[in-house]
């Protein structure tokens, strides 16, 4: 169902597209036009064309998941028992693979009103958020669960984390039934992620892909080159994200100095797999779709790009075989090596990105994670 809402959506998409560009009378320029071994200067299009085949259906899919996983919860709730329960399990990995998928953007309507945060506040080092969600069920108040207040609780007890807590613990049933206002709560943080992820999927068919499609010094961007370069940051900052907080805290430089708690989504057991479809959609808005005649690698230079694929090709390959959970596969005979195999991978990936990018005119600026 959310496959084929999402091909709907699709096509929605290209047919808007099609009729923006013959009313601004803007076109795109497709791969095999452009000028032999040239990087693409035609920001515009590259822009339309990631905007249109990747962010918004990818955001059309976190939506729908959204909406299903909102409606596990109530059902769950009306009757708690281990089959509802485990519907219940089912949306929450339906919508975090969702939101797993397009968590590399991180500027547009996701942006406001902190919906990032309230969507997904990780890393939570001093674990503020758990202490807030026990307080929370603690004081058995309803009326902080109504939509207006609980998107003005702390942005700690809204989103995945606090939800699979909810979820995953080894007594979460038993609990669940016990204690209904704790139902009530799991159920108000999926309604609140569906929430936001329907207010952003609107806001960017109805509002930012306009802002894209219009960049100039009086809107969002400055020119559609400076739209380009937020694309690009998505690309190669999430590249150093997810191998320094998601991989490299985890697993330490060996093996004893592995730290599972500290790993996204550990209680889900899904770490590894929420890293794999990072990787995924990156390599996805990097190369496009199949449909798409132009992707985001058209701003680089040909050899830069067939190096950057070689690097998504290789680590594609150090993820075969590996389970979704860290420790499983740290407890698997070389499990801890090749885990270093797809750290050492991500940082060949971002070395391959900054080179190509030192040959063109793009400026991503200060990166604060890489220091640089």
């Amino acid at each position: 169902m959310v496959y084929n809402e999402n091909r709907s959506q699709l096509e929605l998409f290209t047919m808007t597209r099609f009729l923006c560009l013959l009313i601004t009378g803007l076109t795109s320029v497709p791969l095999a036009a452009q000028d032999a071994g040239q990087p693409s200067d035609d920001f515009n299009a590259v822009n339309l064309a990631v905007a249109d085949h990747q962010v918004i259906p990818a955001y059309a899919v976190f939506a729908s998941a959204a909406t299903g996983l909102a409606e596990a919860a109530a059902r769950f709730c009306q009757a708690p028992d281990a089959v509802t329960l485990a519907t219940f399990q089912a949306g929450y990995h339906a919508s975090l693979d969702a939101w797993e998928s397009v968590q590399h953007i991180q500027f547009g309507p996701i942006t406001y009103f902190n919906w990032n945060f309230r969507v997904h506040y990780w890393p939570d080092e001093k674990g503020t958020g758990a202490r807030q969600l026990d307080t929370l069920i603690a004081g058995q108040d309803p009326a902080v669960l109504a939509p207006e207040s609980f998107a003005r609780e702390s942005v700690g007890v809204q989103g995945f984390p606090a939800l699979e807590r909810l979820l995953f613990e080894d007594d979460s049933l038993a609990a669940l039934q016990s204690d209904p206002f704790r139902c009530q709560v799991a159920q108000a943080i999926a309604r609140n992620i569906d929430e936001i992820a329907t207010g952003v999927h609107t806001r960017w068919v109805d509002e930012f892909r306009a802002t894209v499609a219009n960049a100039d010094d009086r809107g969002f961007f400055e020119s559609s080159e400076d739209a380009t370069i937020d694309f690009l940051k998505a690309q190669v900052e999430t590249v150093r994200r997810i191998q320094q907080q998601k991989l490299e805290e985890v697993i330490g430089e060996t093996s004893s100095q592995a730290r599972v708690r500290r790993a996204e989504s550990w209680r889900s057991a899904r770490s590894l797999r929420n890293l794999r479809l990072n990787v995924q959609a990156l390599e996805e808005l990097f190369n496009g779709s199949e449909n798409q005649d132009v992707a985001l690698s058209a701003v680089l230079y040909p050899e830069d790009v067939a190096a950057i694929s070689a690097r998504f090709a290789e680590l594609d390959d150090s993820f075969n075989g590996l389970p979704d959970a860290f420790d499983t596969a740290l407890a698997a005979e070389g499990g801890h090596a090749r885990l270093l195999a797809v750290a050492a991978g991500l940082d060949a990936l971002f070395e391959a990105f900054e080179a190509s990018l030192k040959n063109t005119d793009l400026y991503l600026g200060f990166n604060s994670l890489d220091g640089d």
